[in-house]
């Protein structure tokens, strides 16, 4: 489901401690000039401690790593002679900051736990806040979710109480990566905004760069590419002007990501490059092993399967070296795609199974338990602290309204009031009651009129009787949030073949249901022939909602589809199938494969000055057995908000389900056990989408 996830480990997105709190605030505005000469004339004692850890810290910005290490290791050094606990501190934060730079995890660690116990015994909040900010940090780039969260909602609580500007906003920032690592677009955004918003106010330049690029990785993984690159270019500008040589990196492997996905693989190639390029330069041995993946991923989508196959393989032995587990997942999944297009179909299978052992073991269920335990921790104890403070306003709120009720009884004046106060009041009352009638006649016409569109909207719905005539034992499982649906599905028969699409427009209710009545027609008149591939249906529908909805001048009214379509040849017990940001599931032997779709929905986002995103829709050929079952879904029931901890499901949940589905014999049975299935995960919350959900059996 999510581009986010599958993308993210390749975006380097995660802050590389944005913020490390030094010393002095005056030497941290000094230059590397400056400092260097502070050093040749001070003394042996905490101001050349402070010096050297200064500089050590500004060569960590400008990328260089090793000389950043051989200062900080001075600073530690002399800082131990001098019994100087917050300059050893400090140095061992600095050691940290560059071991994660370069992808040295446990020693990152290592370094960064023991600044942490200094700080605790030497009591110096600030400073612990960023140590668990940095903690955090080395354990997101890990992988390990939970812990980076523990340790980001810890920074964030001392910062809170203590004021700290610059240290809320990095918190904002870090907190907002994990939520898009689970999917949570909506948590994500919320927090880099809230970010962006402080540093703004504050003048943080380092910082307001980090934020516009997560904030673009969001639309990039939404499919909204310009708002994705607008964002990116913005990024890029901030760090090249403050010499950020990191975030410089960053940014343009992110733009080539977004090159990537709309097919402009020379663009993508000259900015995955210029990211490498850099990364080499500053020993930035992570952001090293993710450009060598992405280059190897454009040489395989070019035909240069044998080229791609080497950067991948280049790639997964940097991040083995380095323990990165997210880019040694990324290097399996990208070397099977490579080893299935050279006809290796032995080191395929092989990499397919590596790719899922590691995948499992970064993203199962205890994980997303964790997060939120630890989240719900936090927004307890804030909601405890604004009770608090609450209740104390209320008491004073209590004294005041007691002495003007003492001073207002002794005038006499206050029954005159009372009286006038009655007379508008009943006044109001009589024109609220008129109001309330015209308000009721029109909510009738309202929902006469959208009882009527549904019936229209249910009039150009194939007949379920004829479908299942075509395919028997085949079931729909078809419910709208509101009246109106913006989900809908289509059928069509061409002798031995059997067209099918299941579609959910962009949004539900009445908006939803304009697009999906135009929709269907615009199927019913693309899909003509069985000689038809589904990806050409795909990219004829996206002309066509683009052109009837005047999408090509780059209007404001960019809404489009997301779909599977599948073509069933029941002679051959084939499948040819295509999907535009929707897949299918099929389930064969109990166990179930997803096959996935396309990044890009059909229609929508256009880029400025009229030149359109380019969409390479792809026709998968799957063959399939007796009595295996496909299943076609929209995204409503997977995203529905519930369970008991009140977040969405996740894919293995409604594969679990799927299976189950697969025992029933009937149609009806099948149906009434999603129904009672989703109704069970939703509980109390409110529904969220419309849910339609296609399987049929073959034969």
């Amino acid at each position: 489901m999510s581009l986010l996830k599958k993308n993210m480990n390749y975006c380097c997105v995660c802050i590389f401690v944005l913020f490390a709190y030094i010393l002095s605030a005056q030497e941290n505005n000094k230059t590397v000039d400056s400092l260097l000469t502070v050093l040749k004339t001070a003394k042996a004692d905490t101001t050349k401690v402070n010096a050297l850890n200064q500089l050590s810290w500004e060569l960590y910005l400008r990328g260089n790593y090793d000389t950043a290490l051989i200062h900080a290791g001075s600073a530690k050094e002399l800082a131990e002679k001098l019994n100087f606990r917050k300059g050893i501190a400090a140095s061992y934060n600095n050691i940290g900051n560059v071991y994660n730079g370069q992808g040295n995890y446990p020693e990152a660690l290592k370094n960064h736990f023991a600044a942490l116990k200094i700080r605790e015994e030497i009591g110096d909040k600030q400073r612990i806040a960023s140590s668990y900010n940095n903690i955090g940090n080395v354990y997101h780039n890990q992988g390990n979710y939970p812990e980076a969260l523990k340790n980001h909602f810890a920074a964030l609580k001392i910062r809170e109480e203590i004021g700290d500007k610059y240290g809320i906003a990095t918190s904002y920032n870090n907190i907002g990566n994990v939520y898009g690592y689970q999917d949570n677009y909506h948590e994500a955004l919320k927090n880099y905004f809230a970010s962006l918003k402080i540093e703004e106010e504050i003048g943080d330049k380092h910082g307001i760069a980090t934020s516009y690029g997560n904030i673009g990785l969001v639309y990039y993984s939404q499919g909204n590419y310009p708002y994705a690159l607008k964002n990116y270019f913005t990024s890029l500008k901030i760090r090249e002007e403050i010499r950020d040589k990191q975030g410089v990196a960053i940014s343009y492997n992110n733009i080539g990501l977004v090159y990537d996905s709309q097919g402009n693989y020379p663009e993508s190639l000259k900015n995955y490059f210029a990211a490498m390029k850099i990364r080499e330069e500053i020993g930035d041995k992570q952001g090293v092993a993710i450009s060598y993946s992405n280059i190897g991923n454009i040489y395989s989508s070019i035909g240069k399967a044998q080229e791609g196959k080497e950067w991948q393989e280049k790639a997964l032995k940097l991040s083995k070296e380095i323990g990165y587990k997210e880019g040694v997942k990324g290097s399996y999944f990208r070397l099977a795609n490579a080893a299935e297009a050279l006809a290796d179909y032995q080191h395929a299978l092989e990499y397919h199974k590596l790719y899922s052992d590691i995948k499992d073991t970064l993203l199962d269920e205890t994980s997303s338990k964790q997060i939120t335990e630890m989240n719900t921790k936090y927004e307890s104890e804030k909601k405890e602290k604004d009770i608090q403070l609450l209740t104390k306003d209320k008491e004073l709120q209590q004294a005041e309204i007691g002495r003007q009720k003492f001073i207002r009884n002794g005038f006499v004046g206050g029954l005159i009031i009372a009286l006038l106060l009655a007379f508008v009041i009943f006044n109001r009352f009589q024109v609220t009651r008129k109001q309330k009638k015209i308000i009721e006649y029109q909510n009738t016409q309202i929902v006469e009129s959208i009882n009527y569109s549904k019936r229209i909207q249910d009039s150009l719905l194939p007949s379920i009787e004829s479908m299942q005539k075509a395919i028997p034992g085949l079931f729909i499982f078809y419910e709208p949030k509101d009246v109106v649906s913006g989900d809908f599905y289509y059928f069509k028969e061409f002798g031995n073949y059997i067209l099918l699409a299941c579609v959910d427009c962009t949004g539900h209710g009445v908006p939803g249901g304009f697009m999906s009545t135009l929709g269907s027609l615009l199927l019913d008149k693309i899909v003509d022939t069985e000689n038809l591939k589904p990806s050409e249906i795909l990219s004829k529908l996206s002309d066509e909602i683009i052109r009837v909805l005047h999408q090509q001048d780059g209007g404001e009214l960019q809404d489009g589809m997301d779909l599977s379509v599948c073509l069933i040849d029941r002679e051959n017990k084939r499948i040819e199938f295509s999907g535009a940001r929707n897949g299918i599931i099929v389930v064969s032997n109990n166990e179930a494969k997803r096959y996935k779709a396309s990044p890009l929905p059909v229609g929508g986002n256009y880029i400025k000055k009229g030149v359109p995103i380019v969409r390479n829709f792809k026709t998968e050929s799957i063959s399939v057995n007796s009595n295996d079952w496909i299943y076609m879904y929209t995204d409503g029931f997977i995203e529905q908000v519930g369970g008991t901890e009140g977040i969405p499901m996740n894919y293995e949940q409604f594969e679990k389900q799927l299976m189950c589905l697969s025992k029933q014999q009937y149609p009806a049975e099948k149906i009434k056990l999603l129904q009672m299935e989703l109704g069970k995960w939703k509980g109390t919350n409110e529904r969220t989408d419309d849910v339609l959900i296609i399987g049929y059996q073959v034969v």
